[in-house]
């Protein structure tokens, strides 16, 4: 209540004091009858919300399935209501989440769970209440301005009654956010079915059908892109209410973001907020199917195949011709004629073959001796390690290794595919794909010469390198000779200059990642003396002790010793950033010829020195993660490299006419 000031006059304001409406009170005075009178029933709403989370997420997600057999269910989920490319990246959106940490993981799993919930219950709820009100008119005059209400009113302003009402904890929480959420499917589902036309309701009630009938096999099956658009909002906007239900220590993702605001902590609110941007773009995917025919889902495609299915036709073969009278879909388009390999072609994909084996193969063999030339920069111990390391030792290749080895698979995959069936155009892509892949293959090799950690002087490289540079070199000249006879009926994307322009920004971005930022970015205590010793020592300086100790006071202002990409004493992978960087805007610029064969090679040779770029990035933070001491990490550059990269890499599958 304000307090209250004589007016002066009619006129001023203070004379609204005289009629001051104590609807604060009023609303307090009903909440408190409430919470006495009816608490039986406030405990009977809270049930089954209470079960259904503890089912969903203190069962289900966080006890009883590890998180590979969540990330499988998910890559299901994604497959069966959309595509394998939705699986996949739902599946690796989870994964990346599950490797911001193991609390981030059991955070995201709260979430997901609470969503599923609060959008299991908005279903059950919303749809009902929306054919109710598609169907009485009356009804839904009543119930719109309560959905207004739902939708105006701020969460914060109802958050409060149902603190004094149910508590605090999840499920006040999954409670607010069921009023925030609901209106959406409500109003859609209401809207689909009486957008339905009339007059194909009339002819259902023509030849018979009863209200019910209509409803199930006429009206609902039409509404469904409506009541599925209704379904993915009132997703998404559970989804937004996941940091302000952590106010009421709601928990999920939304509680490390509240204690990040709180603390300013950027670190825990951006990897938070990380973990959220992934939630909700797989959820967004899987809830929201494409309308192109092409992109439907593996029910609806087996659905549609049985429905239109063809009788076999094989010409002259009694008992195989077309049946009209049991055939019960169109006549099979005529299959376009095969593409028949050259003999450039057949080198290409045999060269793939042998030099993806060699280089397979090298991975198995000795590519470092007595030290680590990754481990050496993310742990110290492993600067002295006498004996021989291959491409796939923690001490040896680690991951550049590891994804040198599973590239080189596939392309001696894609070149004996090419070779044992010839005729195919898809298996003869995947041969020729083998160029794209040679960039990445190169990446991950050039990724080996790192320079060596300062103190890993006995470093030397091993038998296996120089068979995977040659098994690489192998697989870039079949490749290139494959792409250099690939023929399309498809003209590739010609570079507008809007196109062009954003390429040489992204390589500027790409250039000043690589080469001036963070590769290395080292928190220890004794960080700030170990890297001055080190820069002492390159300086020779007579008075090293007196050098070092200067230098570290200097360092241990910020507390931290960054390592950048072209610092003379770090491993020297923004020069390679920068090598491929500037081949990639060389590769953009070149499509401006008008020579169609030009272009579309110059996208595929784009399109691999993307996957190179993203590549060298994602080696390099899986290797540090895997192998770097607390308070040792990768630095900031290497993502901005990976997303660069992606983008390098997109730009050139659309414009190669391989999307």
């Amino acid at each position: 209540m304000s307090r209250r000031v004589l007016a002066t006059s009619f006129w001023d304001n203070a004379n609204l004091d005289a009629w001051e409406i104590p609807f604060g009170l009023w609303i307090e005075e009903i909440v408190f009858w409430l919470t006495t009178h009816i608490k039986g029933f406030l405990d009977a709403v809270k049930w089954p919300v209470d079960k259904l989370l503890e089912l969903i997420i203190d069962n289900l997600l966080q006890d009883w399935l590890p998180w590979p057999v969540v990330l499988l269910l998910f890559f299901l989920l994604g497959v069966v209501t959309r595509n394998i490319l939705v699986g996949l990246g739902s599946a690796a959106g989870l994964l990346i989440c599950g490797l911001l940490g193991n609390e981030y993981w059991d955070l995201t799993m709260e979430t997901l769970g609470m969503i599923i919930v609060a959008v299991l219950i908005c279903t059950v709820i919303g749809i009902p209440l929306g054919i109710l009100a598609a169907r009485v008119d009356a009804f839904w005059s009543r119930l719109r301005p309560v959905l207004d209400g739902m939708q105006v009113i701020h969460p914060f302003v109802y958050l409060l009654p149902i603190i004094f009402l149910f508590g605090v904890r999840r499920t006040p929480g999954v409670l607010a956010t069921l009023v925030f959420a609901l209106p959406p499917i409500v109003r859609l589902t209401n809207l689909g079915i009486r957008q339905v036309a009339a007059d194909v309701v009339e002819a259902a009630r023509a030849f018979g059908a009863t209200e019910f009938r209509i409803l199930r096999e006429v009206q609902m099956p039409l509404a469904r892109p409506s009541i599925m658009a209704g379904l993915n909002q009132t997703l998404l906007l559970s989804l937004s209410m996941v940091g302000i239900v952590a106010i009421i220590a709601g928990g999920g993702l939304g509680k490390p973001i509240l204690t990040a605001l709180n603390t300013a902590d950027i670190p825990v609110g951006a990897s938070a907020g990380a973990g959220l941007y992934f939630v909700g773009v797989l959820l967004d995917r899987i809830s929201q199917p494409e309308e192109t025919d092409d992109r439907r889902n593996l029910l609806a495609r087996m659905r549609s195949a049985w429905v239109t299915r063809i009788d076999p036709v094989v010409p002259g073969v009694p008992g195989m011709q077309a049946d009209p009278e049991t055939s019960t879909g169109p006549a099979a388009p005529a299959a376009p004629a095969a593409l028949a390999l050259t003999v450039s072609h057949r080198i290409g994909a045999a060269a793939a073959l042998i030099g993806g084996l060699l280089a397979a193969f090298s991975v198995l063999l000795t590519w470092g001796n007595d030290a680590g030339l990754l481990s050496g920069w993310a742990r110290f111990d492993d600067n002295d390690l006498p004996g021989a390391h291959s491409g796939l030792d923690a001490t040896g290749g680690s991951w550049f290794g590891i994804v040198f080895g599973l590239v080189a698979v596939a392309v001696a995959f894609g070149g004996a595919s090419a070779l044992w069936q010839p005729r195919s155009r898809e298996k003869f892509m995947a041969g020729g794909g083998a160029f794209l892949a040679a960039g990445l293959v190169l990446a991950s090799l050039a990724a080996a010469y790192l320079t060596v950690s300062p103190r890993g002087e006995n470093y030397s490289h091993g038998s296996g390198v120089w068979l995977a540079l040659l098994g690489a070199l192998i697989v870039l000249g079949g490749g290139a000779a494959a792409a250099l006879r690939m023929r399309s009926a498809d003209e590739p994307v010609r570079a507008s200059p809007r196109e062009l322009a954003g390429m040489v920004v992204l390589t500027l971005f790409l250039v000043f990642a690589g080469a001036s930022g963070s590769w290395i970015l080292d928190q220890r205590s004794d960080a700030a003396q170990i890297a001055a010793e080190l820069a002492a020592e390159a300086e020779g300086a007579d008075q090293g002790g007196l050098a070092a100790e200067v230098l570290a006071e200097a360092l241990a202002e910020t507390r931290r010793v960054v390592v950048r990409g072209l610092d003379t004493e770090g491993p020297g992978i923004g020069y390679i950033v920068l090598a491929l960087t500037v081949a990639s805007l060389a590769a953009t610029l070149g499509r401006l010829v008008r020579s169609h064969a030009v272009q579309r090679y110059l996208g595929i040779v784009l399109f691999g020195l993307g996957c190179a770029i993203t590549a060298v990035g994602m080696a390099w933070i899986a290797s540090f993660v895997r192998l770097a001491t607390p308070a040792l990490s990768p630095g900031a550059s290497a993502f901005l490299v990976v997303v660069g990269g992606l983008i390098v890499a997109a730009r050139g599958w659309r414009v190669s006419s391989l999307a």
